[in-house]
C-alpha cells in the first residue's frame, strides 16, 4: 500500500479503485484510543479526504492485531477539571464523526477485535460497519460502568440503526455484544472470517459508492416474531403515551438498582427520551451538557479511580522480586469437587487448561463432573459458547479417587473442609505425588497458610489461592503469601489466576487475611445491632441503601452462619476483644441454623419464601431465639457508619500490619470480594473523600460507646493526627 500521508496516529493510504483506507495506529500504545491528539488528526484527514477527487469512498480499520479502538484515553478524561471543558470536548468529538456520517464519500469501518466507548461511536458514525467473526471481536458502550454517558452521539446512532430500546439496554448495561448478536440487532451490515475483513469491507465500499445501500438478510416467510417486535416498537416509540410508558419502566427499574447512588443511567435514560421525543439534534445538545457534568462528577472519579486500579493490576505480577520467564502451567490439580472444587475446575477449563479432580469416592467424582457440566452447559444457553466450544471446554476435566494425574499437575488447588490436620495431610499427598515443581495452594478462608505448611516439605511451594463463591461469578483472587513462599511461587499463581479470568491481588499470610478478616466485624456488629432489638429487615435494608448488594444477616445466610461462627471464633483467638461476637450468634447455632443450606436462617426459605413486596420475607422466630423484640428505633444512618466503619477499620488495621501492599488492593479486595460500594471507591477512598479526621472521630466515638470492639486502627489515628490521606 502507498501512504499517501502518515499523521501519526493515523495514516491514509492511497486509493484503489477509488476506495482509501484510513488506519489507525498510535504508535505511543499497544491499543488505539481517543485522546485529543486523535481528533486533531482526524480533522486533517477528513480535510484531506474530501478535497482527494481520487477518494470516493474509505474503508477504517486499525493496525492493532485484533483491536480496532478501545475508547477514550482514560488518563485524558480523568485530567478534565471543568465540566464545560468535558461538555466541548464532547462535541467537538461529535462534530468530527457527524462528519463521517454526513460526508458524501461513504465511510465503512472494518472492525477485527474490541470497538468500545467512543470506537464504537466512531464506527456507528460510518455508513456500513463489518464485523469479523473472530472470538476478541465485541461491540459496546460501557460508559456507563465509569459512571459516564457516551458522548459522542453514539447512543442516539444506536437507536437509529436499530430502536431506543436497544439503546437503551446497551447503554445502561455497558454489555459486550458479539457479532452475531450485532448483526441480529441490526448494529453492523456484515459478520465475515477475519481473513476476508479487508476484501468484503472493500467490496462494501464499492456498493455503497454505486448508491446502492447494503440489503439486511432476512429469512424467507412469514416472521411472528419480526412482526411482534414491529408493533412494540410501533406502541412503545411511536407515540407519546408509548413513549411515556417506555421512558417511565426504565426509570423505575434503574432506580430499584441504583438507589439513587449511580446518576449516569439515569442521565442515558434523559437522552434517549430526548431523543424520542425531539429529535436528534436537541437530544445530542443534552447528551455534551450531561456527559461534562458526569466527567468532573465524584461517582465518575471514583469508578474511573477504579478502573485504573484494576488494569494496572493485570500487570503487576503481584511480587517486585521476580524477574524472568515463567514455566508454562501445563495442568491443574483439584482436591475436592464440591462447589468451591468444582468452580475453581470449571474457570481453569475455560482458560484451556487440563484439571484433575480428586474426590473421597465415585459419587463424589460424579457430582463434581455434573456440576462442571451444568456450568458449561449455562454457557451454551447463554450463547456464551458454542456446542463444539463446551464439549472442548469438558474434555479438559477428569475426576479420580485416587492420587493419579497429580504428577502432571503444575499447580494443586486445595478445596476441602476448613479442617487444620485434614489440609496438612492434603499437602502431604501432594508433595508425595506431585512434581517437585508443582505449587499447593489451599482455598481455605481463615487459616493461616503458614500453619498447613508447618510440616512441609517444601514450604517455598505453598501458598493460598482464596476463590470466592460462586467462583464461576465472583471476579476476585486473593493469593496469600508466607514468610518462606518464594517469589517464583507467586508470579506463578498470580498468572494462573489472571488467565483463570480473576482480579488478582496478593496479600500477607495471617488469620483471616484480608477479605475475612474485614468481613468478620462487620457481619458482628449487625448481630450486635439485631441484639439490640434492631429488626433484621432494617439492618439489611440499611446497608443495601448504603450501596452493599445485600444486606449483612442476608449475606451471613448464604456464607452459612455455621461458617461464620467457625471463622468468628478463629478471629478472636488471633485479635482478642476486637473480633468478639455477640451471644446471639451462639444461640443461632444451638437452634440449628446454618443459613440458606439447611433452609433455616434469618430468612424464611422453602414453600413460605414467596416475597411480599418484593422482598424476602424474615424469619420472625429468630427474635423469641435471641430473646428481643424488634422495636428499636435507629437511624439508618447510625446502622449504615456502624457496620460500615467496622469493615473500615479494620481494612486500616490490615494496612498498617502490612497484610496489603497497598490502599488499591485493599479497595479492589473489598469491592470485587464483599460488595464493598463500588461508587465509593473502596474503604481507603472512601476515607479519603470524607477525610481520615471524620472517619477517626466516627470510630473513636463507637469506641466511647462500645469498648473494645472498636479500637480505632493506629494508621488511621496517625492519618488523622496528621492530616494525611490513606494514598497519600
Amino acid at each position: 500500500m502507498v501512504t499517501e500521508v502518515d499523521l501519526g496516529v493515523m495514516r491514509l493510504e492511497a486509493p484503489i479503485d477509488g476506495v482509501a483506507t484510513l488506519v489507525l495506529d498510535d504508535p505511543e500504545s499497544s491499543v488505539n484510543t481517543i485522546t485529543q491528539a486523535f481528533g486533531e488528526q482526524l480533522a486533517t484527514m477528513l480535510d484531506r479526504i474530501e478535497s482527494n477527487d481520487q477518494i470516493q469512498a474509505v474503508v477504517v480499520t486499525s493496525a492493532k492485531p485484533e483491536s480496532f479502538i478501545v475508547g477514550a484515553n482514560i488518563q485524558m478524561i480523568a485530567a478534565i477539571k471543568f465540566a464545560a471543558d468535558a461538555e466541548r470536548a464532547a462535541s467537538d468529538l461529535a462534530t468530527l464523526f457527524g462528519r463521517i456520517k454526513a460526508s458524501k464519500k461513504p465511510f465503512v469501518a472494518a472492525i477485527d477485535g474490541p470497538a468500545l466507548g467512543g470506537g464504537f461511536e466512531f464506527a456507528l458514525a460510518c455508513r456500513a460497519i463489518v464485523l469479523s467473526d473472530s472470538k476478541k471481536t465485541v461491540v459496546a458502550l460501557p460508559e456507563v460502568q465509569l459512571g459516564l454517558l457516551p458522548g459522542a452521539n453514539g447512543l442516539l446512532r444506536l437507536a437509529e440503526r436499530a430502536d431506543v430500546r436497544v439503546a437503551l439496554d446497551l447503554g445502561l448495561t455497558g454489555k459486550n455484544v458479539r457479532p452475531k448478536k450485532a448483526k441480529t440487532l441490526g448494529l453492523v451490515e456484515e459478520v465475515v472470517p477475519a481473513p476476508h475483513l479487508a476484501k468484503v469491507s472493500k467490496a462494501l465500499a464499492h456498493t455503497l459508492v454505486d448508491g446502492k445501500a447494503p440489503k439486511a438478510k432476512k429469512k424467507a416467510g412469514f416472521d411472528v416474531g419480526q412482526l411482534q417486535a414491529g408493533v412494540t416498537k410501533t406502541a412503545l416509540e411511536g407515540n407519546p403515551i408509548g413513549r411515556r410508558v417506555l421512558f417511565t419502566k426504565a426509570r423505575e427499574e434503574l432506580r430499584k438498582k441504583t438507589r439513587g447512588h449511580y446518576p449516569a443511567p439515569e442521565r442515558i435514560v434523559d437522552v434517549l427520551e430526548k431523543f424520542a421525543s425531539k429529535g436528534f439534534g436537541p437530544a445530542a445538545e443534552l447528551e455534551a451538557k450531561l456527559f461534562g457534568e458526569l466527567v468532573v462528577s465524584e461517582v465518575s472519579a471514583r469508578l474511573v479511580e477504579l478502573f485504573e486500579a484494576t488494569t494496572a493490576l493485570k500487570k503487576d505480577t503481584g511480587t517486585d522480586g521476580f524477574v524472568g520467564k515463567l514455566p508454562k502451567t501445563e495442568g491443574i490439580g483439584v482436591l475436592g469437587g464440591g462447589l468451591m472444587g468444582g468452580g475453581i475446575a470449571f474457570v481453569t477449563a475455560r482458560a484451556g487448561v487440563p484439571v484433575r479432580i480428586r474426590e473421597r469416592d465415585d459419587a463424589g467424582c460424579g457430582r463434581a463432573l455434573r456440576y462442571v457440566n451444568e456450568l458449561v452447559s449455562e454457557r451454551v444457553k447463554k450463547k456464551q459458547s458454542t456446542a463444539i466450544e463446551a464439549q472442548a471446554d469438558l474434555a479438559l476435566v477428569t475426576a479420580t479417587t485416587d492420587w493419579s494425574g497429580m504428577k502432571r499437575a503444575d499447580i494443586v488447588v486445595e478445596a476441602v473442609f476448613e479442617d487444620l490436620e485434614l489440609k496438612q495431610e492434603m499437602l502431604r499427598h501432594v508433595e508425595a505425588n506431585a512434581p517437585e515443581h508443582a505449587l499447593f495452594a489451599s482455598n481455605t478462608s481463615s487459616i493461616p497458610i503458614g500453619q498447613i505448611a508447618a510440616n512441609a516439605k517444601r514450604p517455598e511451594n505453598v501458598l493460598g489461592m482464596h476463590y470466592f463463591s460462586p467462583v464461576h461469578k465472583m471476579p476476585l483472587l486473593e493469593i496469600i503469601r508466607t514468610e518462606k513462599t518464594s517469589d517464583e511461587a507467586v508470579a506463578r499463581a498470580v498468572a494462573l489466576g489472571k488467565k483463570q479470568g480473576k482480579t488478582v491481588i496478593v496479600v500477607r499470610d495471617g488469620v483471616g487475611f484480608y477479605t475475612s478478616r474485614i468481613l468478620a466485624p462487620y457481619l458482628n456488629e449487625a448481630a450486635y445491632l439485631l441484639a439490640e432489638g434492631v429488626a433484621i429487615d432494617v439492618i439489611d435494608e440499611a446497608m443495601v441503601a448504603w450501596g452493599f448488594p445485600v444486606g449483612p444477616l442476608q449475606l451471613l445466610d448464604e456464607v452459612g452462619i455455621d461458617v461464620g461462627s467457625h471463622v468468628g471464633v478463629v478471629m478472636r483467638q488471633a485479635f482478642g476483644d476486637r473480633m468478639v461476637a455477640p451471644a446471639a450468634t451462639s444461640k443461632l447455632l444451638a437452634d440449628g441454623r446454618k443459613g440458606r443450606k439447611n433452609g433455616r436462617g434469618f430468612y424464611v426459605y422453602g414453600e413460605g419464601a414467596k416475597k411480599k413486596g418484593g422482598k424476602k420475607p424474615v424469619d420472625t422466630s429468630v427474635y423469641a431465639l435471641v430473646g428481643v423484640e424488634p422495636k428499636a428505633q435507629l437511624a439508618a444512618e447510625d446502622i449504615q457508619m456502624r457496620c460500615a466503619l467496622q469493615m473500615v477499620n479494620e481494612a486500616f488495621h490490615c494496612l498498617g500490619e502490612g497484610i496489603l501492599r497497598s490502599p488499591r488492593d485493599g479497595d479492589i479486595g473489598a469491592i470485587f470480594g464483599l460488595g464493598f460500594p463500588p461508587f465509593r471507591g473502596g474503604p481507603f477512598r472512601y476515607v479519603d473523600t470524607i477525610g481520615a479526621a471524620e472517619a477517626y472521630r466516627r470510630i473513636q466515638g463507637f469506641h466511647d460507646r462500645f469498648g473494645s470492639r472498636w479500637e480505632p486502627a493506629p494508621l488511621l489515628r496517625e492519618l488523622a493526627r496528621d492530616g494525611k490521606r490513606a494514598y497519600g
